[in-house]
C-alpha cells in the first residue's frame, strides 16, 4: 500500500521540480553566451575558468549533504519525529566541507589566480561567496526535498535562473563590457535565490531527539568522494587548459564549444531525477526484472541521445558556435565531435553511476570515478599540444569511467539496501 502512495509523491516532485530546473538551466545557457558576447574571447576565458570551479566544487562537494539530508529528513517526517537535530548536524558538516575549501583557496589563491583568472582577485571573491551560498542551498533543498517541499525546492532553482538571466539581459542592454560584473553575477543570483525562499523552511524543522551520525548514511564519505571526482571528470578540462595556456582564450573558446556540445547532457538531467528512485524502488520490493528493463531502456535512451548529440556537433556545431557566441569564436568541428563523444561517455557512466548507487554500491562508484580522473591526470601530462592533451584526457576519462562502472555493476550482488544507505 505505501508503494502506492509514494510513486505519485515521486511524480509529481519531479513535474514540480521540473519547471526550476528547465529555468536554471536555461539561464546556464544565456548567462554564457550573453557574457561571452559581452567580454570577448580573452576575458571569457578567466570566466569560464571560474564557472567551472564554482560548479566542479560547488555540486560536487554539497550536492552529497542534499542527498543524505533529503533521505534521512524524510525518514524521521515518516515517522513523526522532529528533524532540527538532524539538520544542524548536516549544515555543520557542509561548514566544516566550506571551510577546508575555502582555506585551501586562501593558500593556493596567490599562485593560482594570477594564471586560473589573470590576476583578477574579484573572481576569487565571487567564487568564494559562490561556494558558501551554494553550500547553504543545498542544506535547504535536503529540507526541502525531504519534507515534500517540492514547490519551494522548484522555485529556488527557478528564481536563480530568472535573476541570472534578467541581469544577463540588463547587463546587455546597458552595453557593459567588463567581466567584474559577470563574476559576481554567479554569485549574486543564488544568494538571492536563497534568501527568497527561506520562509519555506518555517515549520520544516521542529525541534527533536539528537541526531547521532549513524542516522546518515555510512556511505557519505564515498558518496562526497564519488560525487566530487565525477564533478572533475566533467569540468576538470576547462581548468586544466587554461593553467597550460594562460595566456590565451584557448580556455574560453573551449568552454563555449562545451555548451554546445552538452546540450544532450541538460536534455538527460530530467532522466536522471527520476532514475535513481525508479531503480532503487524496484529494488525495495525486490524486483530484479525490473530493475534490469529500467535500466536497460535508459541505457537505450542515453544512447540515442549522445549519439544524435555527437552527430549535430559534426553537422552543425561550428554554425551553431558562431550563431551563438559570435563570430570571434571558432573552435573547430573535430573538436566538437570529440566533446560531443566525451559527453555522451559521461552520460553512460552516470547512468551506471545511479545503478551503483541504488545497490549501496558508493564505494564501487566512487573508486571509479577516482579511477578516471587519475586518468584525467595522467594524459593531461602527455608531449601534446595543449588542447589536443586536454581533449584525450576527457576522452580517455569518461571512457574509463563508463568501463569501470559498468564492470562493478555487472559484478555486484546485492542482498539489498538498508534504511541507512548501507549494503546488507
Amino acid at each position: 500500500m505505501s508503494a502506492v502512495r509514494t510513486a505519485p509523491t515521486i511524480r509529481t516532485g519531479a513535474l514540480t521540480m521540473g519547471g526550476g530546473l528547465v529555468l536554471l538551466g536555461l539561464s546556464a545557457s544565456v548567462y554564457l553566451v550573453v557574457s561571452a558576447r559581452a567580454v570577448g574571447p580573452d576575458a571569457f576565458s578567466s570566466l569560464s575558468t571560474l564557472w567551472t570551479l564554482i560548479y566542479t566544487f560547488g555540486i560536487g562537494a554539497f550536492l552529497p549533504f542534499e542527498q543524505e539530508l533529503g533521505r534521512a529528513h524524510a525518514h524521521r517526517t515518516a515517522l513523526g519525529t522532529g528533524t532540527r537535530p538532524l539538520v544542524v548536524r548536516v549544515a555543520a558538516a557542509a561548514g566544516a566541507v566550506l571551510a577546508a575549501l575555502l582555506t585551501a583557496g586562501a593558500l593556493l589563491a596567490p599562485a593560482l589566480v594570477p594564471r586560473l583568472f589573470d590576476g583578477a582577485w574579484t573572481a576569487a571573491g565571487a567564487l568564494a561567496l559562490a561556494l558558501g551560498v551554494m553550500a547553504a542551498q543545498y542544506v535547504t533543498r535536503g529540507v526541502f526535498a525531504g519534507s515534500s517541499r517540492f514547490g519551494w525546492y522548484s522555485a529556488q532553482l527557478g528564481v536563480e535562473g530568472v535573476v541570472r538571466m534578467a541581469a544577463c539581459a540588463a547587463l546587455l542592454a546597458w552595453g557593459v563590457h567588463s567581466a567584474a560584473p559577470y563574476f559576481w553575477l554567479l554569485a549574486l543570483a543564488p544568494l538571492l535565490a536563497l534568501l527568497l525562499t527561506l520562509p519555506g523552511l518555517r515549520g520544516a524543522v521542529p525541534a527533536g531527539p539528537p541526531a547521532p551520525w549513524s542516522e546518515l548514511s555510512e556511505n557519505l564519505g564515498w558518496l562526497l568522494l564519488g560525487c566530487l571526482c565525477a564533478q572533475g571528470v566533467a569540468n576538470a578540462a576547462m581548468v586544466a587548459l587554461k593553467l597550460l595556456s594562460p595566456h590565451d582564450d584557448t580556455a574560453g573558446q573551449f568552454l563555449a564549444a562545451f555548451v554546445i556540445a552538452r546540450v544532450p547532457l541538460f536534455l538527460f538531467q530530467g532522466v536522471q531525477a527520476v532514475l535513481l528512485p525508479g531503480l532503487s524502488a524496484a529494488l525495495a520490493t525486490g524486483d530484479r526484472t525490473a530493475f534490469r528493463a529500467k535500466l536497460r531502456g535508459v541505457l537505450a535512451a542515453t544512447a540515442a541521445v549522445g549519439g544524435a548529440g555527437v552527430l549535430g556537433a559534426a553537422l552543425l556545431g561550428p554554425w551553431l558556435l558562431r550563431l551563438l557566441f559570435g563570430p570571434e569564436f571558432t573552435l573547430g568541428r573535430v573538436h566538437l565531435v570529440v566533446l560531443a563523444a566525451a559527453t555522451a561517455l559521461y552520460m553512460v557512466a552516470q547512468v551506471f553511476q545511479s545503478a551503483l548507487v541504488s545497490l549501496g554500491r558508493h564505494r564501487d562508484n566512487a573508486l571509479s570515478w577516482l579511477a578516471a580522473l587519475g586518468v584525467f591526470v595522467l594524459a593531461c601530462a602527455l608531449p601534446l599540444p595543449p588542447l589536443a592533451r586536454v581533449e584525450l584526457a576527457l576522452m580517455l576519462s569518461c571512457a574509463t569511467a563508463a568501463a569501470r562502472t559498468a564492470l562493478r555493476l555487472r559484478s555486484a550482488r546485492p542482498g539489498g539496501v538498508t534504511a541507512s544507505g548501507a549494503v546488507r
